[in-house]
Formats: C-alpha cells, sequence, structure tokens
C-alpha cells in the first residue's frame, strides 16, 4: 500500500522482488522514500524475498526499510540469513538502503509508522494437522490514519468460532481487508488457513467493507479460484478476489476505495460462458 513516500508492504514472499524492482522504474512509487515491512509469522515463505529486494542491491539507493514482527518472526529471518544460509541483511544493507531497522512488538501494541497507526492481534495460524499442530505467532494488522482508510490484513488465518472476536476488533469500521481465502468452504478449512466461503460471509455481514480473498491454494487451478468465487460473489458489490498486478484506489469523497484495473475472468470461465452454437 502506497500513502505518498512511505510504502507499506504486507509480508515478504517471493513477490518482493517484483515490487521492489518498479520503485525506480514506476513514476508512481519513484516518490517512495521510507519503506515498512510488516511481516505477520515465522513460516519462510513470508520473508524469503527480502533477500532478493533490489533496494539491498542498488547502491546508494537512500531508501529508508523497516521490517516489523513479533520476536518470533524477527528472530527467525535474522537466523535464517546467517552464514553459512545466506548474507546478514544488515551487511547487505550497508552502502545500499539509508537505513534497515529490525522492530520487534507485542500482540496489543500500538505503533506510529509516519502518520499511520499500526495495531496488531494473534490470528489462528499453526504448523502440522489439527490434531497435532504446533501455534506459530502471527499477526493481524490494522493500519488506520486520521482522515484516511482503515486497511486491514487477515493472512495467515483459520477462522472459526473463537476467533470472532479478534476479526471484529481487527475490522471494526475497516474500508478494505485481505482474508486469508486458502480453501474454497468452510468445511475444508484447516493447516492454520481460512476459505472463499467465510471471506464472503465477512463481506455480506458488513456491506461497507471490501473484503479481497487472497492467499490462494496452491491445489486449486486458476479455473477452480474463479468459479468459486462466481459462485460465492453472487449479490456482492464489496467481495473480491485479491489478484495480482490488479488495485484499488482510496477516493476521498467518497470515503471508499475504487478499483484501479477491472479483472477480466480466466479464459477458461470466459469460455465456459460462452453459449454453444447451435
Amino acid at each position: 500500500m502506497q500513502d505518498g513516500s512511505d510504502l507499506f508492504v504486507f509480508d515478504a514472499g517471493l513477490g518482493l522482488a517484483s515490487l521492489s524492482y518498479e520503485i525506480h522504474r514506476q513514476r508512481r512509487l519513484g516518490v517512495v522514500k521510507r519503506i515498512f515491512v510488516l511481516i505477520t509469522h515465522a513460516h519462510l515463505d513470508h520473508w524469503e524475498g527480502l533477500k532478493d529486494a533490489d533496494w539491498f542491491w542498488e547502491r546508494d539507493n537512500g531508501l529508508e526499510v523497516r521490517v516489523f514482527g513479533v520476536d518470533e518472526a524477527i528472530n527467525a529471518i535474522q537466523r535464517g540469513y546467517e552464514h553459512p544460509s545466506f548474507v546478514d541483511l544488515d551487511l547487505l544493507a550497508q552502502s545500499t538502503v539509508s537505513k534497515l531497522d529490525f522492530i520487534s512488538f507485542s500482540f496489543g501494541d500500538v505503533l506510529e509508522l509516519g502518520e499511520w497507526r499500526l495495531e496488531s492481534l494473534a490470528l489462528n495460524h499453526y504448523s502440522g494437522t489439527p490434531e497435532d499442530k504446533s501455534v506459530v505467532q502471527t499477526s493481524g494488522y490494522r493500519l488506520s490514519r486520521e482522515g484516511g482508510p482503515i486497511v486491514c490484513y487477515i493472512s495467515d488465518h483459520e477462522p472459526g468460532p473463537a476467533t470472532v472476536d479478534v476479526e471484529g476488533q481487527l475490522t471494526r469500521d475497516a474500508n478494505i481487508v485481505l482474508y486469508d481465502s486458502h480453501f474454497s468452504t468452510i468445511a475444508e478449512q484447516r493447516f492454520g488457513h481460512g476459505s472463499q466461503e467465510h471471506s464472503a460471509n465477512v463481506a455480506k455481514s458488513s456491506p461497507n467493507l471490501l473484503v479481497l480473498a487472497g492467499h490462494h491454494g496452491p491445489m486449486y487451478s486458476d479455473v477452480d479460484i474463479e468459479k468459486t468465487f462466481r459462485r460465492l460473489s453472487k449479490g456482492l458489490d464489496n467481495f473480491a478476489l485479491a489478484v495480482e498486478g490488479h488495485g484499488f484506489v482510496w477516493d476521498s469523497t467518497m470515503e471508499k476505495f475504487q478499483v484501479e484495473e477491472t479483472r477480466e475472468p480466466h479464459p477458461e470461465i470466459l469460455k465456459a460462458s460462452v453459449p454453444a452454437k447451435s
């Protein structure tokens, strides 16, 4: 999420390489000076992209980078890049970025990031099976500013009756939320992940909240994801798929997020929608 010279990045997977590459190449991103990387948890796929970020390889680029997370996540990142696995990120930061900070917090803390206020609550995520789980400390984020939007990020997370209050606290009066929608149905939810069905239910119960279904499970094809979305989104104009390359722009007059680009359905979906010729 970009706000002028500030860029907020929720998690730092392999896609971070593409985003960081564009910072000095896209006019819109060229004004970015400060980058706040908000790591949700310690699992490798949520921070492994840090080492490939262009800002650690472009000399004297002037960017300030701050990485936030609970102790478990920050410790995992720093250990993961230690010798002999890779190169310490503090070493990569020398002669490239102007500043690199790792900042730990506890659930419930409120942090001031420039003009933005960051709140975090514990989500339900774990390694292993529901019968033999190892809990992973995972942050759900709520980002807000005076007179501006409220943006929420709830991933990785397996929703259920015990998580209703946490989700409600994070999304209260919010304008947009990206929800873990790994599976298609609530019945399939496990391994600390949610579903498109749950995300659609949140959209139904919160008509002023734009709900984006993200973190799509790799076991589903694009066609599968599209079909599930089409079935669940009927009658909902505040429910959308999170699709790479598509964005939303805050409209301060309307006080809502507007679609930046129109998403075209997968070609197979379009083909299936065309009536056969007689």
